[in-house]
């Protein structure tokens, strides 16, 4: 058999192969036989030049009742489409995979029977309309045994064509329509997110609000750190409990899934999750804040930044003779996770100040009485403003805390020591300042001793006592 009929054959089977069309799932008939016989009689009456009106109208009806089971066709590929409920959230991808799985077979089958219709219409353009031809002497290529079958086919893909060409507008806008709504619910995603993070921001300003306003206000530490405590947790636990039943009432099944995902990204990552967790800690617990100088286990600095996952420091010396805990140039980068389990020490918790103390020993043959005075007056001189700041910001930062320590003011203790009579000032300094506190302090002292005449610092001396 030549190609091109086996062609022509393959693409005209698929809608003429006996007079049943398999659609999807189901069976639509497409009986051409009573098509078949009224052109019969239409031919033989326009050979003879006869113009039937009655059959004109047969042949109209019948026509109509093939484009009402071309409806039907139709409607058994799109009603799975369009039965389901597109408001459930979960509902509409799926609807919109279907819809263009609709659209798709409705385009293909209008270009399928297109060509179906361009190949009919050529053969009866070569074969039935040709004078050459119109025996129906040349059979090679033909695809239909007369003229009345061919008209009737033909016939039967037109209206299939018309009922394509009418539903394809609508399921195409159809599809559109859900594109529009999807892109809506997910605007309507991204509005419900950020409201359930303006929840939570409420949440941690109505804290420190109230804390700042009211707890601050209470004259008594004990009752000042309860109220704090139960304020806190009062609006922590409302305020989860007002977001849990916002996501349960908008999202009632997006719980179980956002549960099992957090479960599997906490099991996955689990150093990411700990960090943010000591970063969450950080920002609302203020263990530290920025500028503070804090020792995290083996690591003392001062924070110069704060990250989701890593605090940055400058490292501070805590070794050598004098342990005047300077900067050594170094830049600490800490994982947040590590307050979780380490120990944190804020330097800065109470106050910018803390206490410090220095060794001055003189001779026993001095007058250590006067010693003692000359000491209490420089260390007063210059450290008794220092103590005043501190009381002051141990007041405020300790407000919300059960504290009942005070700042004490500079003191002189005397002590007896091998060399000499020792004495231990005790004063209070700015944090980074130490060793600029104590320089100030010896160079005041040593003047002090110099003009004194009667007092000499000791040193280590070895006394040799022997007779004879």
């Amino acid at each position: 058999m030549h190609p091109l009929r086996l062609i022509a054959l393959a693409i005209v089977s698929s809608v003429f192969l006996g007079t049943v069309v398999a659609v999807a799932q189901n069976t639509v008939t497409y009986d051409e036989s009573r098509l078949v016989s009224l052109y019969q009689e239409y031919v033989r009456n326009a050979n003879k030049g006869k113009d039937d009106a009655y059959l004109t109208k047969r042949i109209t009806q019948e026509r109509a009742r093939i484009r009402r089971l071309a409806d039907e066709e139709i409607k058994q590929v799109v009603a799975p489409a369009t039965s389901t409920d597109v408001s459930d959230e979960t509902v509409l991808p799926k609807a919109m995979d279907r819809q263009r799985s609709v659209v798709s077979v409705l385009d293909e089958r209008l270009r399928e029977r297109k060509v179906d219709l361009d190949i009919l219409k050529e053969e009866e353009k070569k074969y039935y309309l040709s004078p050459g031809s119109a025996t129906g002497a040349t059979e090679e290529f033909r695809l239909t045994k007369t003229y009345p079958e061919l008209l009737a086919k033909k016939a039967i893909l037109e209206e299939r064509l018309a009922a394509l060409e009418t539903a394809l507008p609508l399921q195409h806008d159809r599809l559109s329509k859900l594109s529009s709504q999807q892109s809506f619910e997910q605007f309507a995603f991204l509005v419900s997110f950020l409201s359930y993070a303006a929840i939570i921001l409420f949440g941690v300003i109505l804290d420190r609000l109230l804390r700042r306003l009211v707890v601050g206000k209470i004259e008594k530490k004990g009752h000042r750190y309860l109220v704090s405590k139960v304020l806190s947790a009062a609006i922590y636990i409302l305020t989860g409990l007002w977001l849990l039943s916002k996501l349960f009432s908008e999202h009632p099944s997006a719980v179980a899934s956002l549960a099992i995902i957090g479960a599997g990204i906490a099991i996955a990552m689990q150093d990411v999750v700990k960090d943010i967790v000591g970063w969450a800690i950080i920002i609302q617990k203020r263990p530290f804040t920025l500028g503070d100088r804090v020792c995290i286990g083996n690591s003392t600095g001062d924070v110069i930044d704060i990250g989701m996952l890593r605090s940055t420091m400058l490292e501070v010396s805590t070794t050598g003779i004098f342990n005047s805990l300077e900067r050594t140039g170094k830049t600490l980068y800490i994982p947040n996770s590590l307050i979780l389990r380490e120990p944190v020490l804020n330097y800065h918790t109470t106050s910018d100040f803390l206490n410090a103390e220095m060794q001055v020993t003189i001779s026993y043959e001095s007058n250590w009485r006067k010693a003692e005075q000359i000491l209490r007056e420089v260390l007063h001189a210059e450290t008794l403003p220092f103590v005043e700041q501190a009381k002051h910001q141990q007041r405020k930062r300790t407000a919300l805390f059960y504290s009942s320590w005070e700042v004490a003011g500079p003191e002189v203790h005397t002590d007896l020591a091998p060399s000499g009579v020792l004495f231990t000032l005790k004063f209070t300094v700015p944090i980074g300042q130490r060793r600029d506190v104590v320089t100030r302090l010896s160079r005041t002292i040593l003047e002090r001793f110099e003009a004194a005449h009667d007092i000499d610092l000791a040193f280590n001396t070895i006394r040799v006592i022997g007779g004879k």
